[in-house]
């Protein structure tokens, strides 16, 4: 029996337990709504919620509330229960739940902490009357928040209230003009009241009652149709107390003077229950002002003694050191944040400069390689300019020699022959025969020279040419039939074409030229068999002129070097060896181009192409350059 006596007390009390956390966790989802109803209706309390509740209940719930994810609830919370230790009286408390948020908001590394926290700490100077030290650290939050943040908001108005405290009303109508945009465009927005209570306090400050009094029945109106919240009527009723007082002051009125007295009393009866709080001290100071202003000196003298005494002030003392303790905290923490970030910035700037330099290497590492790059093309282009000069030299004494010793072979024909003439005794025959190779050897002469000049003339371009339309079936078979005559060979000359007609743009007398360069040399290698002409049309722009001889042909290893100058296959033969050169500058500057078929092998053939269209040849030359 015992035993289950045992059993059941054990599972009484753990059903007990149970129930208990039960009953705990549905009690702070209450709590955490009530809480959260508060804020978002920008109220510090209200008839379901006072100032003791928010301070309790926010004990209760920030431990749960304090994480990354739930960390703008969490802290704002904490600002709030500053708030209530405030309003309470108790600034050592609102003092040490600032300290906490600023130690937590640094660990979890929150922007959003700090910045409440340095609000919270401007608050509590506030509460203090250390004015300058508030507004340093409300504006060191506001550094912290987004623009569009309902703390920003919240901000804003306190940095306008403390402003017209310090009677820097101008400063004070920079943030009220901020605030108004949010009031025209969300008439029943939670902080309405709040905004038309800073527009009213301006003009309070200002000396416009008036408008002032306007600002406040708006306020008073959108309490009574929409928010119902007893800090909104508090408020309302303290400025409005305020603005009757002002009335009182100024024009010397008594009846406004007994009607800000008349709401003042009123006030007083909410918040005499806690005289320590910061309601009531402001209210009092108010009277004190009030009867003064009546003469009624004995009543705001006992006020004024029952409110500030000499504890008081020895704890102002010490709220004041505490709370310069808390920013002197702050601002070495910020002055720690500042010399890291200075350290960030001198190696972001050091990785800058590095990166910098770096680059200007670079650069410069580029620009040396390219000069050096246009040294060593310099050097090869000089290099090849020498080359070229001494080629050119030589070349010029290959010219010189290969010229002598041209001109000197039918000069001293001419020379002897000549001399011979003028011996007596020489029958004529003798004499007719001399008379011939006087005349062959002036012939070769004179087309030496005229070869030389030719060559000349093409080099430099002063060769003129004359295009126009000509029938090249007609101008070759003219050739055939000219070389025909005048060949000193057995072989036959013979003209093969499928073409009756071509007409091509051409200089007629250079492609003559051209033609019966190529078939007199042949007939130089040719004693017999055949040397045949050929043109045929290779394509609609293009005709194609062949001479092939059945003689003895050009060995492969020459054939690279036929078209230079004095290039001879057999030093005995008769000519300069500028013939080909000549050909070769001429069907170029036409816009042909000549060759050697070197998969012939029964003789010789040279192969040249002409462009029947001289224009369309040249179109297409610039196309492709």
């Amino acid at each position: 029996m015992r035993k289950i006596a045992i059993i059941s007390a054990v599972a009484g009390l753990l059903l007990l337990s149970f129930a208990t956390g039960i009953c705990a966790n549905n009690t702070d989802q209450k709590h955490l709504a009530a809480m959260q109803s508060l804020i978002a209706r920008e109220v510090p309390y209200d008839a379901n919620i006072p100032v003791d509740s928010v301070i309790a209940w926010s004990n209760e719930l920030a431990p749960t509330l304090k994480s990354h994810k739930t960390e703008e609830t969490y802290f704002t919370m904490l600002l709030w229960q500053v708030s209530a230790y405030i309003m309470r009286g108790d600034l050592s408390l609102a003092i040490d739940r600032a300290r906490l948020m600023y130690e937590n908001a640094k660990k979890m590394n929150s922007t959003f902490g700090i910045a409440l926290a340095n609000q919270a700490i401007g608050q509590a100077y506030t509460a203090s009357y250390i004015q300058e030290k508030a507004l340093s650290s409300y504006l060191d939050a506001l550094r912290y928040l987004p623009e569009n943040n309902p703390q920003t908001y919240r901000l804003l108005v306190k940095i306008s209230t403390l402003l017209q405290q310090m009677n820097r009303l101008d400063e004070a109508m920079i943030y009220v003009s901020k605030l108004n945009p949010l009031l025209e465009q969300q008439p029943e927005h939670p902080l309405a009241v709040p905004i038309l209570i800073e527009n009213a306090t301006y003009y309070i400050s200002s000396g416009d009652q008036d408008t002032a009094l306007k600002y406040l029945q708006r306020a008073d109106s959108i309490y009574k149709n929409h928010t119902h919240e007893l800090a909104h009527e508090f408020s309302i009723n303290y400025y409005t107390a305020a603005c009757y007082r002002a009335l009182a002051a100024d024009h010397n009125d008594k009846q406004k003077a007994d009607e800000a007295l008349a709401l003042y009393n009123k006030l007083l009866e909410v918040v005499s229950n806690n005289k320590r709080s910061l309601e009531y001290r402001w209210i009092c100071a108010e009277k004190i002002y009030l009867y003064k202003l009546l003469g009624r000196f004995d009543e705001a003298c006992k006020i004024y003694q029952e409110l500030y005494t000499v504890t008081d002030t020895l704890a102002s003392k010490s709220y004041i050191r505490q709370i310069n303790a808390l920013k002197a905290t702050y601002q070495i923490d910020e002055l720690e944040l500042e010399n890291r970030a200075q350290q960030n910035r001198m190696i972001v700037y050091f990785i800058f400069i590095g990166l910098g330099l770096l680059t200007f290497i670079s650069i410069l590492a580029v620009w040396i390689r390219r000069q050096k790059r246009i040294v060593t093309i310099s050097k090869e282009t000089l290099e090849e300019s020498r080359w070229n000069a001494e080629n050119a030299t030589r070349a010029k004494s290959v010219f010189l020699s290969n010229m002598s010793h041209e001109i000197r072979t039918p000069l001293n024909a001419l020379s002897g022959f000549s001399s011979l003439l003028t011996e007596e005794g020489l029958d004529e025959a003798t004499r007719r025969q001399c008379t011939e190779i006087i005349q062959q050897n002036s012939e070769l002469l004179l087309k030496l020279i005229n070869d030389v000049i030719d060559l000349s003339s093409l080099e430099f371009g002063k060769m003129q040419f004359s295009i126009g339309k000509h029938d090249a079936v007609a101008i070759c078979k003219n050739v055939t039939d000219t070389v025909g005559k005048v060949k000193q060979t057995q072989a036959e000359l013979l003209f093969d074409s499928s073409l009756e007609e071509l007409y091509i743009e051409t200089d007629a007398s250079r492609l003559q030229q051209v033609l019966i360069n190529l078939l007199i040399n042949a007939t130089k290698f040719t004693p017999d068999g055949s040397i045949t002409l050929k043109l045929e049309k290779e394509s609609d722009e293009t005709a194609l002129f062949s001479v092939t001889d059945t003689g003895c042909g050009i060995p492969k290893e020459k054939q690279a070097s036929i078209f230079q100058r004095f290039e001879k296959l057999d030093e005995n033969a008769q000519g300069s060896g500028l013939g080909l050169s000549i050909c070769q500058l001429i069907i170029e500057h036409i816009g042909g181009r000549i060759w050697i078929d070197s998969d012939y092998t029964e003789g010789s053939r040279f192969m040249f192409t002409h462009p029947i269209n001289q224009t369309r040849s040249k179109q297409k030359k610039e196309g492709r350059s």
